[in-house]
């Protein structure tokens, strides 16, 4: 680690000391996983290096959502895999009063189990006895309520339904000034609750906790003003359904093509569809949980991309890069994209969360070795001490995906 007194002294010394061309090489990590690295020419003297893992049909992969972000590091130990990188979007903020119970944003299956259902429509990764695939899930379907059937949607959809579901993926982001670290992600704290309304309107908001496959209520209001964070599911819901003095249970019967009785493994909302043909329009730039800079815009930043090659391998594929810098600014998704298109050529993919989260850890012998997000630095607290680089950190993640076992 090293120290630094202001953000200016640290952004020069990584302009000599992270924007640096990798080496082109190929290193097997595993019984049929493999490293390539290399640097793709952006033209004007710019570049990103890429860090392509390869894996066969036969290795088994992991999708793990959690319920804190934790360093990727600590993560790729504990889960024992050849490689580990980031996954979905997970909430973010620098300034907030609470944080909620789960942090990855909208969709979240873990154990065969609904965590948390979308309020957005949108791409997610899917994992189901080791094999990973995506799917474009709509924030809709049908839940039973105390044994009524009873169709939902996601608040944010504008659809028609009986019920509405509100979570993680109301709050909204945005970037403000910062003295010190230049700005900071700041919570609009009347995002985090479900929107004022009257008794005589005939609704009533249900905070839910999920438990054993179900989820069961533990909050209750007439008037809005419920706490979406403390919940795992919060449903506004036909008050004649809901007794007040005793607790409601909720099963989910779907989400979109999401069936309760055959779920995958596990499943997170995750970036972009690769086969999108305009990605500067996707809703997920107007998503205010995600902050007010459009995540996939017609700019380059790092991105990591998970796809399957016409040959039925897949790939987690990382495109470094580092913010503020000229020469290593990292990719547009559009570049990220021909660039795959060009060496492997694609079956399917989709964009993970990606931007200064972009990370992926590989087993190297008895080392947990870092690819990607040499830049981070985490900055003074309260105006005091200096920045320290961390390179080997990155940003915690939520939710993460593995490959193999060592």
């Amino acid at each position: 680690m090293r120290a630094f007194s202001t953000l200016g002294e640290a952004s020069s010394f990584m302009a000599v000391e992270v924007d640096r061309a990798a080496g082109c090489r190929m290193q097997r990590l595993g019984p049929g996983v493999e490293l390539r690295v290399g640097s793709l020419d952006l033209g004007c003297g710019a570049f990103s290096n890429v860090y392509d893992v390869c894996w066969e049909s036969c290795v088994t992969a992991g999708l793990h959502a959690l319920p804190r972000p934790v360093p990727i590091h600590a993560l790729a130990r504990d889960r024992g895999s050849l490689v580990t990188s980031n996954a979905g979007f997970f909430f973010l903020a620098d300034r907030a009063s609470g944080f909620p119970r789960n942090a990855s944003l909208n969709l979240v299956i873990e154990a065969g189990r609904f965590v948390s259902l979308p309020v957005v429509d949108g791409e997610a990764v899917l994992c189901k006895g080791g094999a990973l695939s995506m799917e474009y899930v709509p924030a809709r379907g049908r839940l039973v309520l105390n044994g009524v059937l009873l169709p939902w949607a996601g608040s944010r959809t504008g659809r028609p339904a009986e019920c509405f579901v509100y979570g993680n993926g109301n709050a909204a982001i945005s970037r403000r000034q910062h003295p010190v670290t230049g700005s900071e992600r700041v919570l609009d704290e009347g995002s985090r609750l479900t929107p004022a309304m009257s008794p005589r309107d005939g609704w009533v908001d249900i905070g839910c906790r999920a438990t054993r496959g179900v989820f069961v209520s533990t909050d209750w209001s007439a008037v809005g003003g419920l706490d979406i964070f403390a919940s795992d599911l919060v449903l506004r819901c036909p008050a004649g359904l809901v007794p007040r003095d005793s607790r409601s249970v909720v099963r989910v019967l779907n989400a979109g093509p999401l069936d309760a009785d055959v779920l995958p493994d596990a499943a997170v909302s995750v970036g972009p569809s690769l086969g999108l043909a305009d990605f500067g329009n996707h809703p997920v730039n107007r998503d205010p949980s995600l902050g007010d800079v459009p995540p996939f815009a017609d700019r380059r930043l790092a991105r990591i991309a998970l796809f399957q090659d016409v040959e039925g391998r897949m790939h987690l594929c990382l495109f470094d890069g580092r913010p503020g810098s000229r020469v290593f600014p990292g990719v547009t998704a559009s570049e990220a994209r021909r660039a795959i298109a060009a060496h492997s050529r694609f079956a399917w993919g989709c964009f993970l969360d990606g931007g200064q989260t972009a990370k992926l850890v590989a087993a190297e012998g008895d080392s947990v070795v870092g690819h990607g997000n040499r830049h981070y630095l985490r900055w003074p607290e309260d105006g005091a001490g200096g920045f320290v680089w961390v390179p080997d950190e990155g940003r915690p993640v939520a939710s993460a995906i593995t490959v193999g076992l060592r």
